[in-house]
């Protein structure tokens, strides 16, 4: 247990680490992560090696030794040494584990001596894929002694290695870009460009008829600098000459912006590139370069800038009469549903980017209505299963019967009252993405089959003896504490470690109420839409006490006191009804759990002390029984008996 939870803290630091590395500092990241995965895992010898494609040389690109450790070759035929490996790694792309040479089969004995010449006492190595075929191999060495390495272990390793890939595949991508940005910009310098030359003694320039016809040059007209300098504008001279001389001083290639007098019809733009250059026997220096016309992205450029600036007089005229406007980026907006875009939501979205490409299964944990549904929508259409719909289960909404036949599928006549064959939603999301809400509603032996279609991918359908094989990312979510669950009996525990192997945690809207005027504005966009109605102001009072508010329902509490406010309001100043209903009264310097406290205590007194039931105090504040009993624990709220 201790392993696994270092062991996710880690690939956390590991994920984050590579999502800012650079092109230069990346292998130095990779090295240094795998100094602090080796020791983690009681290793000795770490490395990340690269794999040709179709060949069986290999080159360690990256590896780590604890002290002591003698180091190995880097670059590796596969074949003549490790024959074994090469067909059960990057044939069959398949994970070697081996606690103790003894365990080699006996057609590896190559393996084993090859293994014995470098010290080597328990082995673990994790394939990794880049389409179809094995791209790198995470490779880990225990010399000292020998090593066992949970299944669980080695799954978290293999996330490891993947976060290494993407990073590396990430930084070949960004190169090839590069590459390619370099070869248009040449062509573009070479493609309708003046050319000239600009002796540095006399001053003399030789140009092209293109750059004649730029400073309107007769095709005879000896040129200098003084006649040059002559069309310039007086303004751009200094800079021109300062640019030129520090060529001449450095040899330096040098590009510079200015403007033509265009004989009264207005500035024309030029920029030009030059460098030194040194010809003839005599080594004469010589400034080449070319000269290409950009008056017409000059001018959209200025366009653009006055476009700009009247926006920014506007949004200026806007803040002065309103005391709150919607921010315009880093909301996550999907058919109404908004999540937010505090420093705690974008840790959250950091989370999502970094697993959403994995196929890693993920578990989503977090209380009622902080949208962990738009989260596990989000984590699919960011990964490569995006293309496909994503298949959802609500274990809570289905009796516990059904749950199975839901997930699974059914045979005619399996059980009383099926009438007909019936697909799972396991089989349906083949290809996809599947999410399981409310995972802790699922009774223990439907967990345990669970936990064979994630380890096995595969199933039967109830009544059926024939096994199903499918290919389906699980995303699961509750709003329960797991550890408590486990302890409790009710949750298994090795299933708990197959779906937390990236677990994200949403935090309550309590925790970041800076949040909660982007999510009011948008709550008042959608409905104000619906409705007809265009709220232009809300009152600092009133958005003080929604930011006060400790919001046991979370955004979808929010979000149905401004549904409900915006029903009642007849001008373009939003009237908050709800909350000011219900006699709750916000008093500066009082914590957050002492507003809560008093809100969820007004509540009772309304529905007298009846928790659950049409109009129980659950239904006014929009959550499940349960979670209110548990919130009114942790509040020291005492039922009192009428």
């Amino acid at each position: 247990m201790s392993i696994l939870i270092d062991l996710h803290k880690l690939t956390a630091e590991i994920s984050a680490r590579l999502v800012r590395s650079t092109a230069e500092s990346l292998d130095e990241d990779i090295t240094q992560s795998l100094a602090e995965v080796i020791p983690a895992l009681n290793a000795d010898r770490g490395g990340l090696v690269s794999v040709g494609n179709g060949s069986p040389l290999a080159h360690v690109a990256h590896v780590c030794y604890a002290d002591g450790i003698k180091e190995v070759a880097r670059d590796i035929n596969l074949v003549e040494h490790f024959p074994w490996a090469y067909q059960t790694m990057v044939v069959q792309q398949r994970i070697v584990s081996i606690t103790s040479l003894s365990d080699f089969p006996p057609e590896a004995e190559i393996d084993k001596r090859s293994h014995e010449a470098i010290g080597t006492r328990s082995i673990l190595s994790v394939p990794l894929m880049i389409g179809q075929r094995v791209h790198h191999i995470l490779v880990l060495h225990a010399v000292k002694t020998e090593q066992y390495w949970l299944e669980e272990v080695v799954a978290q390793i293999r996330l490891i290695g993947e976060i290494f890939v993407s990073a590396l595949q990430r930084r070949e991508s960004e190169l090839i870009l590069k590459d390619t940005r370099d070869r248009l910009e040449l062509a573009a310098r070479s493609a309708g460009c003046g050319m000239w030359e600009l002796d540095f003694e006399s001053g003399v320039f030789w140009i092209t008829p293109t750059v004649r016809g730029h400073f309107g040059f007769a095709p005879d007209q000896p040129v200098t600098m003084k006649e040059v300098l002559a069309r310039i504008d007086p303004v751009d001279h200094l800079p021109v000459l300062a640019q030129i001389e520090e060529a001449r001083r450095t040899g330096e290639e040098i590009t510079f912006k200015y403007r033509l007098r265009n004989n009264g019809n207005g500035i024309r733009w030029l920029i030009s590139r030059g460098r030194v250059a040194e010809v003839g026997p005599e080594r004469k220096k010589l400034l080449v370069g070319v000269t290409l016309d950009i008056t017409q992205s000059m001018e959209m450029e200025q366009r653009l800038q006055d476009k700009v600036r009247e926006i920014e007089e506007l949004k200026r005229q806007l803040e002065r009469e309103n005391e709150f406007l919607r921010k315009e980026a880093g909301v996550i907006i999907e058919q109404g549903e908004v999540l937010g875009s505090s420093a705690k939501m974008r840790e959250v979205m950091t989370q999502i980017v970094q697993v959403a490409r994995t196929g890693s299964t993920v578990l989503l944990q977090g209380e009622t209505g902080t949208g962990k549904g738009l989260i596990a929508q989000t984590i699919h259409r960011l990964s490569d299963r995006g293309n496909r719909p994503m298949v959802k289960v609500n274990c809570a909404a289905l009796p516990g019967a059904l749950v199975e036949s839901e997930l699974f599928g059914r045979e005619k006549g399996a059980f009383t009252g099926a009438l007909s064959k019936q697909r799972g939603r396991f089989e349906l999301a083949h290809g996809s993405t599947l999410f399981l809400d409310e995972i802790t509603e699922m009774s223990l032996e439907t967990q345990a089959k669970l936990l064979r279609v994630l380890q096995d991918g595969e199933f039967e359908r109830l009544g059926s003896p024939q096994t199903i094989k499918v290919d389906v990312r699980v995303v699961a979510a509750t709003n329960r504490n797991l550890e408590e669950e486990i302890e409790h009996g009710r949750f298994r525990r090795d299933l708990y470690y197959r779906l937390s192997i990236f677990p994200i945690t949403v935090p309550p809207l309590r925790e970041r109420p800076e949040d909660i005027p982007q999510l009011v504005w948008e709550f008042v966009s959608e409905f104000g839409e619906r409705m007809g109605k265009k709220i232009r102001r809300i009152t600092s009072r009133d958005m003080e006490i929604l930011q006060t508010y400790a919001w046991p329902g979370n955004v979808r509490e929010l979000r149905n006191v401004i549904e409900h406010s915006l029903i009642v309001s007849s001008g373009e100043t939003l009237q908050l009804q709800r909350l000011a209903s219900s006699h709750l009264t916000i008093e500066r310097g009082r914590s957050l759990e002492d507003v809560e406290r008093q809100y969820i205590l007004s509540v009772l007194k309304s529905t007298r002390n009846r928790i659950k039931g049409p109009r129980g105090a659950a239904e006014v504040l929009q959550m499940k029984p349960s979670t209110l009993y548990s919130r009114m624990r942790k509040l020291g709220i005492i039922l009192e008996r009428t």
